[in-house]
């Protein structure tokens, strides 16, 4: 009973001590790890930019590109963007701008400052993890499905497609959580207080296009044979059933065959190299299955062919920027195309099954033993290295050159490096930007745009809050002139076309928060100015009246002759018609006119000379002598003329001196 009681209570205290001593022993061992999740690039339509928190500049988004945390990602107009993070999908509209404030195992915030995105959650892990943030509070999902968060300058905008989302205020203690459900949407803002305002679930052209493409992708999640081999959350893994297939090995288990590949095909050589703060160089590949294979597992030939064996199945696999060897450096080679010189030829080849891979950023025991799942222990034997095979090594051979694969002859006497060299030293060799730009897809030609109906003003705020963008936009616009300046020498004799962007002056802080403060009075007062002329337009209904009224006198003014159209009343120009229009007509003209026209162009008559007798018609009434008749026609037309004449003379001549006094 003693030994009973003692373990009941020595149990207890056990797992209380072990459940106090995870969090230091997970701080100790995570101390200095760089993040072990990391987002992919999917699909990139127009322009995107990545925002280089080291040089400090915007680079252009290519597809299969790392974003980690405390990454920023704007689009242009016509610009949208496509990202996976694990089973994850994510989804930028054009004009926004969304930094990636965690991303880690166990917390995920998106910090959307403008713009539009979409999201779906696939796993319930997923839904404990991300959480969407904007100006006027947080976004939680409660369950697996596809959301929507939009950052307007009036407020924010929640949609649920599928599942439930809860909104959270950012101030006001007092405010309640508020609980969007399938099929809702609801706008929130702060005006004294938490507003909301709920309606049913709209459509737009960024919405259709948000579940297309939900759709496609988790068809791909949901009947995949992929996911037998390796798990959903290692990301770039959706890809791998569309262009290859898998096949099991005695030696190294179950392995992933491309299916289409060139001829001098090689892993980590048709693409590029990109920098990265967290884990230095980071390998980018131009295939569009091209990022789970280059980022978790090894590579090795099998069957006179190359394949990729992910080994171990992981439920949650630790990201690598690139699982190679290094190889180079300065003065390295003998003979051939090498020689001993001091120009830098750096290679690399990749690691196969049970080779140790040395990240060469800071890192700790167990985040080194994470990435090598599967070390060749002492008793096994000695594990296959690739640099035996033939064209496994690629290299860069300088000056700004493609990458290419390394003679036979030249592999052995390469002394391999420790680690991959830094920054500066791989910077000057790296090839020219433009072969990759083929990855940024075009905007379709029918999709519609919310752009095309924004203002001058619009553009003029975006320029205003954030120039290094907008030069880099330029230059990248301006490929001519970006070619001729890469080619001009710098001081230290490197070559030209590997130097980066100029990098903007960094300000302290208390310029950066008056350049911030100067800027939002503009905004503010072309907000008042528009605010302004909104009002002016609008007008009391006397005053539509009027406006009505001067309508209709420009209109009549337009319709009749005068002397000068444009500086008379129109009641003076009437008047010079009345009176000069018979004076310009000749007097024959009457006869020939019907009746009927006649009496509607002659002025009002003066009673003394108002002619009761109407005009025969001569079709009617054709007289017995032709010729007494026409001779009598005349006459009798020609005195009636000259006593009209005579009376609108008189007539016109009063007026005239009364307009005159």
């Amino acid at each position: 009973m003693l030994a009973a009681a003692l373990k009941r209570l020595f149990v207890p205290a056990l797992i209380l001590i072990g459940l106090l001593a995870a969090p230091v022993r997970a701080a100790q061992a995570a101390e200095g790890d760089p993040p072990a999740r990391a987002g992919r690039v999917a699909e990139v339509i127009g322009d995107a930019w990545l925002f280089d928190a080291e040089s400090k500049e915007w680079v252009r988004v290519t597809r299969n590109q790392t974003v980690a945390e405390g990454d920023r990602l704007r689009t242009d107009e016509r610009a949208r963007v496509s990202l996976t993070v694990g089973s994850t999908s994510l989804w930028l509209d054009e004009r926004s701008d969304l930094e990636f404030s965690q991303l880690d195992e166990g917390r995920v915030l998106l910090m959307l400052a403008k713009g539009d995105m979409g999201l779906s959650l696939r796993s319930q892990a997923a839904v404990s993890e991300y959480k969407v943030q904007t100006r006027e509070g947080r976004f939680y999902a409660e369950q697996q499905g596809m959301y929507r968060v939009e950052q307007m300058d009036r407020g924010s905008r929640g949609f649920a497609f599928k599942g439930r989302l809860r909104f959270e205020f950012e101030r006001g203690e007092g405010s309640q959580p508020v609980w969007l459900q399938n099929g809702e949407q609801a706008e929130f803002w702060w005006a004294g207080g938490p507003r909301t305002e709920r309606q049913r679930l709209g459509s737009d052209s960024f919405g259709e296009w948000l579940l297309a493409q939900s759709r496609a992708e988790g068809d791909r999640f949901a009947s995949g044979v992929s996911q037998r081999y390796v798990s959903p959350e290692m990301t770039g893994a959706d890809e791998l059933d569309r262009h290859g297939r898998w096949e099991s090995s005695s030696e190294y288990g179950n392995v992933w065959i491309p299916t289409a590949v060139a001829v001098d095909w090689a892993p980590y050589r048709y693409g590029r190299w990109a920098w990265s703060r967290h884990w230095g160089w980071t390998w980018v590949d131009d295939a569009p299955w091209g990022y789970a294979p280059f980022h978790y597992g090894r590579w090795v030939t099998y069957g006179g062919r190359w394949v990729w064996s992910p080994g171990r199945y992981v439920s949650n696999p630790v990201y690598a920027p690139a699982l190679v060897a290094w190889v180079g450096g300065v003065s390295v080679g003998v003979g051939g195309g090498y020689g001993y010189n001091n120009r830098p030829y750096y290679g690399w080849y990749p690691l196969g099954p049970r080779e140790v891979y040395v990240p060469p950023y800071r890192h700790s025991p167990a985040h080194n033993h994470r990435i090598n799942i599967d070390p060749d222990p002492v008793t096994v034997k000695r594990p296959h290295s690739n640099r035996d095979v033939v064209g496994a090594v690629s290299y860069l051979p300088g000056q700004g050159g493609p990458v290419r694969a390394m003679p036979v002859g030249e592999v052995r006497p390469v002394r391999p490096l420790p680690v991959a060299p830094a920054r500066n030293d791989l910077m000057p060799v790296l090839p020219a930007r433009g072969a990759n730009e083929a990855q940024v897809k075009p905007a379709p030609a029918d999709m519609p745009w919310r752009s095309e109906n924004l203002g001058r003003r619009e553009h003029e705020r975006d320029r205003e809050r954030d120039p290094v963008l907008t030069q880099a936009r330029e230059q990248a616009r301006d490929p001519a002139r970006e070619r001729a300046r890469q080619q001009l020498p710098d001081a230290s004799g490197a070559p030209a076309t590997a130097r980066a962007l100029p990098v903007p002056e960094v300000r302290n802080e208390a310029q950066q928060g008056v350049q911030r403060q100067e800027r939002a009075d503009r905004i503010e007062r072309l907000e008042r100015q528009e605010q302004q002329q909104r009002q002016d337009v609008m007008q009391s209904p006397s005053q539509v009246r009027q406006a009505a009224d001067r309508a209709m006198e420009q209109m009549r003014e337009r319709q009749g002759p005068s002397r000068a159209p444009g500086f008379e009343r129109p009641a003076e120009r009437q008047i010079e018609r009345q009176f000069e229009r018979p004076t310009e007509r000749p007097t024959e003209r009457p006869i020939e006119r019907p009746a009927e026209r006649q009496r509607a162009a002659e002025p009002m008559p003066m009673p003394q000379v108002q002619m009761p007798a109407p005009r025969p018609q001569p079709e009617v009434q054709r007289p017995a002598h032709p010729q007494r008749q026409e001779d009598a026609g005349p006459r009798r037309n020609r005195a009636e003329e000259g006593q009209r004449s005579g009376g609108e003379r008189a007539n016109g001549e009063r007026r005239r001196s009364e307009v005159e006094r």
